[in-house]
């Protein structure tokens, strides 16, 4: 009986995201999470605390009245010391906290998520290409109370960043399962980088309230109005080389993370299991 009801709700909310104007609501969510009045910010950010039930203990600003606003807080900066070391292993890392949606093999240049969702990869980057065949990928869901900061999980050049528009449906477990081709619907950027042994696709996908994606050298590429749709760096001079475990972007709110990898010899680590949670920093391909 109570399963019945929780798919009986979760179909009405995948209704209510069908008619109701998303961006306009994440437009809204833009405008109140950058109030900077002390007293109404700092009201918001205790009912998000109380919504979410976060801790202030592993972030660098411990306190309330440390942050200018509710998306000064969404964007907190994690105490990476709370993380693991990165020491000089040669592993792919997650780039973010979060749980494991999905992972698994590229097989003809498609993968599965949640059972019967298919996905192309060429539609979900917006590039016709085959670099991942035969790869790996992995979908890391961030809920609304981890931190909201991306990083690299390898070593590489930033070759390409490419924004994708379209809506801005829920990225939630439900959501994703009873949205067909969800990801490859919703708003997001693509970031695609060289790898002296591979490539990697980083895409980090957009949802209701987290229509504001940006990326630390480059600022604001979503929403739209603040983008150009597709800037490559053709010259070896002009792609910026990233660390493994350096900052390299932000959502607002909680969103998806899903990471392409090309063919290489890196075999999953033994902690990559579906619907477990993951860090910045743990192990992903070893």
């Amino acid at each position: 009986m109570k399963e019945n009801l929780k798919k009986l709700i979760n179909q009405f909310k995948i209704t209510i995201f069908y008619i109701a104007p998303l961006h306009l609501i994440s437009n809204m969510t833009y405008k109140i999470s950058r109030i900077e009045e002390p007293a109404i910010k700092n009201i918001l950010i205790r009912i998000y605390i109380s919504l979410f039930n976060i801790t202030l203990e592993e972030y660098k600003l411990k306190k309330i009245n440390d942050y200018k606003s509710l998306n000064d807080f969404f964007t907190r900066e994690l105490d990476l010391s709370f993380r693991r070391e990165l020491g000089n292993l040669d592993f792919i890392i997650s780039p973010c906290d979060g749980t494991i949606a999905s992972h698994g093999q590229i097989n003809k240049n498609t993968f599965i998520h949640a059972k019967d969702h298919k996905y192309s990869v060429s539609e979900l980057i917006h590039e016709n290409t085959n670099d991942f065949d035969n790869g790996k990928f992995i979908n890391i869901y961030l809920e609304p109370k981890d931190c909201h900061r991306i990083y690299m999980p390898c070593d590489g050049f930033l070759t390409k960043i490419t924004h994708v528009p379209g809506t801005l449906y829920s990225v939630a477990p439900y959501a994703t399962k009873g949205i067909r081709n969800l990801y490859a619907k919703n708003e997001r950027v693509v970031m695609s980088f060289d790898n002296d042994n591979f490539k990697i696709s980083m895409i980090m996908i957009g949802a209701v309230n987290v229509g504001c994606i940006s990326l630390s050298d480059y600022g604001i590429i979503a929403p739209s109005k603040h983008r150009d749709s597709v800037i490559a760096f053709k010259k070896d001079a002009d792609k910026n080389y990233y660390k493994k475990g350096q900052e390299i972007g932000m959502f607002n709110l909680g969103s998806t993370v899903i990471i392409l990898i090309s063919k290489n010899e890196s075999i999953w680590s033994d902690n990559i299991v579906t619907d477990k949670k993951i860090l910045i920093r743990d192990e992903v391909l070893k």
